[in-house]
């Protein structure tokens, strides 16, 4: 009976450790341990949900590089209005990947991806066209997309006759010049970035508004135009800091 229970405990800390092998990589550089819950997208942004114990965390995508639940990664990649949660398919320079339009649940779109951050769905009627100009630092692959050798139906083949084409040739990354470089200039909209955190300096902020911060700091200064789901989520998550609520004002004028 003593060998029953033993053996009992041993399978139900087997279970509890495969329970707790997803992993969540967050753009903060740490990593989360736990159950991974995809959860359906919004209009804005989409989610997912990790227990951890008795302990539930919710993280939205833009705080995540991406994760592993089960046997399947996931990586961030922004296209269209948010940052989607897409399914990876096959990696390399270029990958293959899955994600959820219409707020479906179903992970049944394609999405192409380079490492240089390029990215395209892949279309059905304009395939032609408009993959071969996506596939144009490989000549052979891009004339085999012409000549129709490479169609939706084999997309998987063409991908990985992209990548070998693209490892058998060394990749030329060009100088940048001086006068080209990204100068970061001094706006209203930094400034009042800057005066909204130092301010939440002594507040207990949530990691979600903290991440949000830098992320509108690093696109203003990039000269990038800001999503409204991220002002719409500036405005959420600073309501009940009444500290902030007069710059975070202006900042949301500035930024319509």
């Amino acid at each position: 009976m003593k060998k029953l229970s033993v053996f009992v405990s041993l399978l139900f800390f087997s279970g509890l450790v495969k329970a707790q092998t997803d992993e969540v990589y967050l753009t903060s550089g740490d990593t989360l341990i736990g159950k991974i819950d995809i959860l359906l997208p919004a209009d804005y942004y989409e989610e997912i949900m990790v227990k951890t114990g008795n302990e539930k965390r919710r993280i939205k995508s833009f705080q995540m590089l991406g994760f592993k639940a089960g046997d399947n990664v996931y990586k961030i990649i922004k296209f269209g209005n948010k940052y989607r949660i897409m399914e990876e398919i096959i990696s390399g320079y270029l990958g293959l990947y899955r994600f959820r339009t219409d707020n479906n649940y179903d992970f049944g779109s394609r999405f192409l991806y380079k490492v240089t951050n390029e990215g395209m769905e892949v279309p059905n009627i304009t395939f032609k066209k408009a993959v071969a100009n996506f596939v144009s630092e490989c000549p052979s692959v891009q004339a085999e997309v012409k000549n129709k050798t490479y169609k939706v139906s084999n997309i998987e083949e063409m991908i990985r006759a992209f990548n070998n084409c693209i490892n058998e040739k060394p990749l030329v990354i060009a100088e940048v010049k001086e006068e080209e470089k990204q100068v970061v200039k001094a706006s209203k909209e930094l400034e009042l970035i800057k005066t909204i955190a130092k301010k939440l300096e002594s507040e207990s902020i949530s990691e979600e508004l903290s991440t949000l911060l830098s992320d509108l700091e690093a696109k203003i200064s990039k000269g990038e135009n800001v999503p409204g789901y991220l002002t719409g989520a500036l405005e959420e998550n600073t309501k009940e800091f009444n500290s902030v609520s007069k710059e975070v004002k202006k900042l949301l004028n500035l930024l319509k």
